[in-house]
């Protein structure tokens, strides 16, 4: 087994544990510091914290993106086996929950 291997089952395995919306959400914050850091060089115009600002904005937005990247790949490749509770078109939970409702009404 090759450290690709291993370091690809773990982040599989960390992936699985957490949820769509989780994801979702640590790549908006991720997205605001990254934001915020660029920011940082219009407060304070000096040189070096126009470098550093866009420098380490740039990764921080970067890292991001590929926050939202694997937040979409997850979605696609979870297709409509997901939960009733998670955003998206989860058709056929959503079929079942209402022959349910309808047979447990008469």
């Amino acid at each position: 087994m090759s450290i690709v291997d291993l370091f690809r089952k773990k982040a599989v395995a960390w992936l699985g544990k957490h949820s769509l919306v989780s994801h979702l959400r640590l790549a908006c914050w991720v997205a605001l510091v990254g934001l915020a850091v660029m920011a940082a060089s219009i407060i304070d115009p000096a040189p070096l914290t126009v470098i550093f600002a866009m420098s380490v904005g740039q990764v921080i937005g970067i890292a991001a993106f590929l926050g939202f990247l694997v937040s979409i790949l997850m979605d696609v490749v979870r297709g409509s086996d997901h939960p009733p509770d998670a955003p998206g078109p989860a058709q056929r939970f959503r079929e079942s929950d209402t022959k349910a409702d309808v047979t447990s009404s008469t």
